[in-house]
């Protein structure tokens, strides 16, 4: 009786060892199969593929946008140089002659150098002058109408050129 109930007793372990493998086979199936369709992807591509694409795309990108800051770091030296800020003042440099025909006109690049042109009208001649900036200052005596012309220029510049 005793090895009746060990053979029963085995038989209940194989049973539910068995129960237990069939369980585990087909959790395996289920996820081979999703693995396989994971792996494939929807046009038959697999992922490692489309991973490899995508780097290389991100490669040509991150290239690009190095060549892009080239090109910014360029522009921005190149406008820097342009001229940034602009001071006009027109005025009557003589009493007799009745109108604000004289005027000084500043120049300005973004390093605050550039030029201030002043020309004096009168009846009988007209005198044109050119005093070089450099750094918002020139070397040059400048006359009233020529330091207000030079402050507007400088008022006028963006913010971040000054």
């Amino acid at each position: 009786m005793e090895i009746e109930i060990l053979v029963y007793m085995s038989m209940g372990t194989v049973s539910l060892a068995l129960i237990f493998i069939l369980i585990l086979y087909r959790k395996v199936l289920f996820l081979s199969r999703r693995y396989r369709e994971f792996m494939r992807g929807n046009s038959g591509v697999s992922l490692e593929v489309v991973l490899g694409d995508l780097l290389k795309e991100l490669q040509k990108v991150e290239a690009g946008v190095d060549e892009n800051r080239q090109k910014m770091k360029g522009l921005a030296d190149v406008l820097a140089t342009a001229t940034q800020g602009i001071g006009v003042v027109r005025f009557n440099a003589f009493q007799n002659t009745g109108s604000d025909l004289s005027f000084a006109v500043a120049l300005l690049n973004a390093h605050k150098n550039g030029v201030v042109i002043s020309s004096i009208y009168g009846r009988e001649e007209s005198r044109t002058y050119a005093k070089p900036v450099s750094g918002g200052q020139s070397p040059y005596q400048l006359g009233g109408e020529e330091q207000e012309a030079l402050r507007r220029a400088l008022d006028s510049m963006h913010p971040a050129a000054k």
